[in-house]
Parts: C-alpha cells; sequence; structure tokens
C-alpha cells in the first residue's frame, strides 16, 4: 500500500490520507482514509478516472452489489464519478478493522472487475495486468480469508474472446 497525500495531522480531531491499494486482479485502487474524532472512519475508493461516462447497465450491477456485498456501498461522487465506500464506527475502529475495510473494498473491486470495466478503464479495455505484482499481498493475506468468508460464492469470469472491430473484419484481418 502506497500513501500518496493526505491533509490534517494525525492528532487532529478530523484528518485523512489518500492511499493507493492493490487488490488481486485489480490494481490501482485510489482509497481515502477520512477520520473524524466521534464519529468515527470512512474509506472511500473512486472506482474510476475522472469525466468518465459510466452506461447505465453498469451503474445498475453497482447498484445491485450494494445488496449482494455486506458492509460496502456504491455512490456517485459530485462529479458522478462512482465510488465504493464503507464505514467504519469509532467504537471498533482498531487496526485490524481498518484492515479489514481496505480489503473489503479491494475484494469487490477485484470481483466486479469485469462487469463494471467501463466504469473502470477507457471503452471498456482493461489494461493488462497479468504480470502485475500488488504493492499489498500482506495486508490481503492478513485479512482477505475472513473477509471474503462474509460475502457471497464467488467464481472469476471465463475470459471472453475480444470481438474484432469493424475495421479488421472488413480488412480481412485474421487474428
Amino acid at each position: 500500500m502506497e500513501t500518496v497525500g493526505g491533509s490534517g495531522d494525525a492528532n487532529d480531531p478530523a484528518f485523512s490520507r489518500d492511499l493507493v491499494l492493490d487488490g488481486a486482479r485489480r490494481f490501482d485502487l485510489r482509497v481515502t482514509v477520512a477520520w473524524v474524532a466521534g464519529v468515527g472512519g470512512s474509506l472511500w475508493a473512486y472506482y474510476g478516472p475522472e469525466a468518465m461516462e459510466v452506461p447505465r447497465r453498469i451503474y445498475d450491477r453497482m447498484l445491485r452489489a450494494n445488496f449482494d456485498y455486506p458492509f460496502v456501498k456504491f455512490a456517485m461522487a459530485d462529479d458522478d464519478r462512482p465510488m465504493l465506500m464503507t464505514e467504519l464506527p469509532s467504537a471498533a475502529l482498531d487496526r485490524d478493522e481498518l484492515g479489514r475495510g481496505l480489503v473489503r473494498l479491494a475484494t469487490v473491486a477485484d470481483r466486479l472487475l469485469e462487469e463494471t470495466s467501463g466504469a473502470v478503464a477507457d471503452r471498456g479495455i482493461l489494461p493488462d495486468w497479468s504480470d502485475r505484482v500488488g504493492r499489498n499481498p500482506q495486508l490481503l493475506a492478513a485479512y482477505g480469508p475472513e473477509v471474503t468468508a462474509a460475502m457471497p460464492e464467488w467464481e472469476p469470469p471465463v475470459p471472453r474472446p475480444r470481438r474484432r472491430g469493424l475495421l479488421a473484419r472488413l480488412l480481412g484481418s485474421g487474428r
């Protein structure tokens, strides 16, 4: 996990930190961890780049995930960017609960990667992350089994062959 920004001091009544988190399949998930004394913590991940038009079917899938996955919710930011969020009450907040919250966000982003690719990447074309090594494998190993045990069963989707574009079909490209 990489800290890339923040505001306030850790001793202030309110502060935030911006992290970049990697899941097992989804990388570079930017997460803001915000703390307000007496209220608790909020973790939110901007799910895709700014100025991204999210197709209705993807937005509907995100809303359905609000019911499928416990302790996380999708919402829309002021700039119409989808956010994946979880909240942590101050009474129960400790290092382990923060770790579970971060892994919960990464796990849901991993599971919905293909279904929500139109919100994650331009034209829904995901980067090739096949050789990439995550920045936080210890975090996923420590809290992943407990977090996934509280979620519905899931299997990674079978990769679909890419459709050839119109130009490739017209020119007879044999790929």
